[in-house]
């Protein structure tokens, strides 16, 4: 009898340890760990001041990224998971960019103290979308793009409970692409985007 109690508590006790978080009783009511098996959604997004440059030409604009991210604690405090992306840049008052696509990333969470960590992550991804200029009033044209995108960021993360996170903290993206008109040749791009990205997410 005594032995079916012990297998029947320990067999809790590993379930509870792969769905929540892990708190330090000397941290009462805050996250000293968040422990292999965690689930987290995020949503989020980086508004940023970017530099382009486009064959000869080069500009200097505003611009957003953003999406919904999931990811997975394959061990304590690190994780990996991916990002559904939605990209738009308003190159000038009659051009505008629009992108879709995704990216893989991993990060580490470094304990910081009362419920904070800083979260160091690296990601690479693609982004398809078109490049899309006003000819007159009324009247547009389309020409598709694609690039690869790279990002790091050092984010901080804080749980002001065991379901909830917020996170803030800058972020340099890098987009290496060429636009495909259906007339003329390819042109290649780069964008550096560097700014300070937002998010908030429900942990499980």
């Amino acid at each position: 009898m005594k032995s079916s109690t012990a297998l029947i508590l320990l067999a809790l006790s590993a379930t509870a340890a792969a769905d929540t978080l892990n708190a330090n009783p000397n941290d009462y009511g805050r996250v000293t760990a968040v422990r292999k098996g965690v689930k987290e959604i995020d949503l989020g997004g980086i508004f940023v001041l970017s530099h382009e440059k486009m064959g000869d030409e080069s500009s200097t604009r505003m611009s957003s990224l953003g999406g919904l991210s999931f990811q997975y604690f394959i061990n304590d405090n690190i994780s990996a998971g991916v990002s559904g992306l939605v990209n738009y840049d308003r190159l000038s008052s009659t051009t505008y960019a629009t992108g879709f696509g995704g990216m893989a990333f991993a990060a580490l969470h470094v304990r910081l103290g009362l419920g904070a960590f800083l979260r160091p992550m690296i990601g690479g991804g693609v982004l398809a979308g078109k490049l899309t200029s006003e000819v007159t009033p009324g009247m547009s044209t389309s020409i598709s793009q694609f690039s690869g995108l790279f990002r790091i960021g050092v984010p901080f993360a804080f749980f002001p409970s065991n379901r909830i996170v917020l996170q803030a903290g800058p972020e340099l993206n890098l987009l290496v692409g060429a636009t495909s008109p259906d007339v003329g040749e390819s042109q290649s791009f780069v964008t550096v985007s560097a700014g300070f990205g937002v998010s908030a997410g429900y942990v499980f």
